[in-house]
């Protein structure tokens, strides 16, 4: 293009420079080649310019075909992630549901109970109880919570006959009728140290009992604050509990009724065998000259006042226990054996103040096709203990008694275990009733069907 353009300008030149020969100068003709010159150069820049435009062009188009793939490596590699994501998420929903799982435990018990009970004492008018017999059921379901890693929470449901704190158990009658099921559980349970825990709301039994004793029902489960504390071979509880809490105008019987203790102990170890020694002490606050019963004061000795305008039986003494155990644990061969003593005495009573009880565990019904037998003899004073807190199926669970209890079990497999008890047992040892019984007999043996999970 560049050598069309020169030719062309030459040409055009040369005829101008012919027709109008007769008056060209040397000036002129210097004119025309600077002229020529000039344009060649505009004709260079333009060429060169071209050139470049066409260089960016092609680049541009090289990047935009560049774009084009990497746009469509992108959207690929976005369905890639999501896809990734999708699969992510469900694999994080599962170990988050099984995280969750983990830090819940879900236990429970059922028990069906044969029941039989003769009982001789007679009524105000002179007749005799009539013998009883029938069968009952008992259903447990507990739930507990690693809420953190130092609190553990737990809620728990129980059948329940009239709220009875001393008994989870259900009879068998009013034709067919639903039974009840009552809260029966409810704590948290935070472990605020390596050697201590501080429990509070409606919990299990924090302390220890020595073998079989029954000076508390296995049933009863206190509520209040209580702290556990170990470290090495001693152990230790301290709690303070609500009885009753009652409102109105201020008088000296509106204070509530609460029970403080303490116990401390230390398992010794004694060679392949262990000793455990304990001391327990529990204070009634509040008791003295006020009814906190559930159903009667259960053998405690009692005065006739009159509450708010009505005649009402309230504790005569207060109820200072103190409680010393033992427990020793040895084997017979491949057989558990184990010895242990109870005693107790209350410091307030002026009489009839004092509780022992002692027996033998040979054997552990647990594991597949193990079995156990027991036997201990029990003797409570009138005034001893707290009568509303003891076992309510020795000698009816009332004080001023005595007797023998006599258990086997056996463990077809594990979780399943089968059991009877008999109680031997007296009543109004030292305080004769209404009608001037004294030494009343006693019986009672239960036959029990019991799985766990």
């Amino acid at each position: 293009m560049k050598n069309l353009v020169v030719a062309a300008a030459v040409a055009t030149a040369l005829s101008m420079a012919s027709m109008g020969a007769h008056a060209a100068s040397p000036n002129e003709l210097a004119q025309i080649r600077e002229q020529l010159e000039a344009l060649m150069q505009r004709v260079d820049k333009l060429e060169k310019e071209n050139t470049e435009l066409k260089t960016e062009n092609e680049n541009l188009k090289a990047a935009d075909e560049k774009l084009q793939a990497n746009d469509d490596y992108l959207k690929s590699e976005a369905r890639g992630l999501r896809k990734e994501a999708a699969q992510q998420a469900v694999e994080v929903g599962k170990v988050k549901g099984a995280d969750w799982a983990g830090k819940v435990a879900i236990t429970g018990d059922m028990r069906y109970r044969y029941e039989m009970i003769s009982d001789e004492t007679l009524s105000s008018s002179g007749v005799q109880t009539a013998d009883r017999y029938r069968d009952r059921i008992r259903a447990r379901l507990n739930a507990t919570v690693k809420a953190t890693d130092d609190i553990t929470v737990g809620i728990g449901f129980a059948t329940a006959e009239g709220n009875d704190p001393r008994s989870s158990n259900q009879s068998l009658t009013s034709v067919f009728s639903r039974k009840s099921l009552d809260l029966d559980l409810a704590y948290f349970d935070w472990k605020f140290a390596t050697w201590g825990n501080l429990i509070g709301g409606k919990m299990k039994q924090p302390f220890l009992k020595p073998g079989q004793s029954l000076f508390w029902d296995n049933d009863i489960n206190p509520e209040g604050l209580a702290v556990n504390f170990q470290g090495g071979m001693f152990f230790g509880t301290a709690y303070n509990y609500w009885l009753t809490e009652t409102s109105g105008p201020e008088t000296n019987l509106t204070a509530d009724t609460m029970l403080h203790g303490l116990q401390i102990g230390t398992r010794l170890p004694i060679g392949q065998n262990s000793l455990m020694l304990a001391a327990h002490y529990y204070d009634l606050s509040a008791g003295q000259g006020r009814a906190p019963f559930y159903n009667g004061s259960n053998g405690n000795t009692t005065d006739t006042v009159v509450l708010n305008g009505t005649s009402t039986a309230v504790l005569r003494y207060d109820y200072e226990v103190v409680n010393l155990s033992a427990e020793f644990n040895t084997m017979f061969g491949q057989t558990p054996f184990q010895v242990w003593a109870d005693v107790a005495q209350n410091q307030d009573a002026d009489d009839l103040d004092t509780a022992w009880s002692a027996g033998v565990l040979l054997g552990k019904a647990s594991n597949y096709r193990t079995w156990e037998l027991g036997a201990f003899y029990q003797v409570i004073e009138k005034d001893a203990l707290f009568a509303q807190l003891i076992d309510s199926d020795f000698a009816n669970g009332v004080s001023d008694s005595e007797g023998w209890v006599v258990r086997a079990g056996y463990a077809p497999v594990r979780n399943w275990l089968i059991n009877a008890t008999y109680f031997l047992n007296k009543r109004n040892i030292d305080a004769p009733t209404s009608a001037g019984q004294l030494d009343i007999d006693y019986d009672r043996l239960q036959v029990d069907f019991n799985v766990k999970f």
